[in-house]
């Protein structure tokens, strides 16, 4: 595998788990706000690997303008 190939399959995996996150993000059910983000943090941290979690809050680290305001604020809780 190349070097570009290598990173053409990291950006694939992460433009996945974005997608994830938005969608945890968005369609978790909770009574407010804060407790979606809370909820969507722990489902996170209960079903994804800690290698998932690291590449999500890396590409939220470099300002991923593709992750929704409340996704960032999952990201942010984990």
């Amino acid at each position: 595998m190349t070097v570009s190939e290598a990173s053409s399959e990291h950006l694939s995996s992460v433009q996945h788990l974005v997608k994830m996150a938005n969608q945890i993000a968005a369609s978790i059910p909770a009574p407010t706000p804060e407790a979606r983000i809370e909820s969507a943090a722990a489902h996170m941290k209960r079903f994804w690997t800690p290698a998932m979690i690291a590449s999500l809050k890396g590409h939220a680290h470099d300002g991923a303008g593709d992750l929704s305001p409340e996704a960032v604020r999952v990201v942010a809780a984990l």
